[in-house]
């Protein structure tokens, strides 16, 4: 599947409430690793927009940590910026200390 493919098929299942797709998609696309990190940022930033705390929390718990150090470090401005989106509503219970990204 096309990275922006898969974007779309995330931000279809998450504005229609499609919880469990959007899960079955995560895990297809975690075992696929070509284009991992553009999709996690593009669905990551999309989540952070819609205050989807519980989706924005899984993808930075399980698939953001699941990133080995160099790819978590080239990601740390979109969860920065993921942080900002968010600010208006409730805070997001993400490590403050920028070295745990």
């Amino acid at each position: 599947m096309h990275p922006d493919e898969a974007v779309d098929l995330f931000k279809h299942y998450i504005d229609n409430n499609m919880v469990k797709h959007t899960l079955n998609l995560l895990e297809e696309i975690s075992s696929d690793k070509n284009n991992h990190e553009y999709i996690f940022q593009k669905i990551y930033l999309f989540c952070c927009i819609r205050k989807d705390k519980d989706l924005i929390l899984f993808l930075y718990h399980n698939i953001y940590r699941s990133f080995d150090v160099v790819k978590r470090i080239a990601l740390r401005p979109c969860i920065i910026y993921g942080k900002y989106l968010y600010k208006e509503g409730y805070p997001i219970e993400l490590p403050k200390d920028p070295s745990l990204y």
